[in-house]
């Protein structure tokens, strides 16, 4: 099984660079709180880096146009998200909602557990 999160932002040079500044700059009008929980600047949060390289499956991180590019028939889904895949397809596992609940890096965890088990 493969789990996959689904940044609400775009992937290109451009896109990371604006996305930078508006985290910092305003991070409470940022739109994927994802990104903003495990990316606070530039780099990855390190407690949450810890756990993914804990998680027993695979971890793949997207951004949406990398996305929508490898799973044409979901782009209606709102993120940022979390899916699994496997033998018999995508399935969302975690929606927007929930991942927007959370407000810091512990709480997404806890969050991502609670949907696994």
């Amino acid at each position: 099984m493969k789990f996959i999160f689904v940044y609400n932002s775009d992937g290109t040079i451009g896109s990371l660079i604006k996305n930078t500044a508006h985290k910092i700059v305003s991070p409470s009008t940022y739109p994927c709180n994802l990104c903003r929980i495990t990316y606070p600047g530039v780099t990855m949060q390190e407690e949450w880096e810890k756990f993914i390289k804990s998680m027993p499956h695979e971890v793949v991180f997207l951004h949406r146009d990398e996305f929508q590019k490898q799973y044409p028939d979901q782009t209606g889904v709102q993120l940022p998200a979390g899916f699994t895949e496997d033998t018999s397809g995508l399935k969302l596992l975690i929606s927007h909602t929930e991942i927007n609940k959370a407000r810091n890096v512990q709480e997404l965890i806890e969050t991502v557990k609670r949907f696994l088990n």
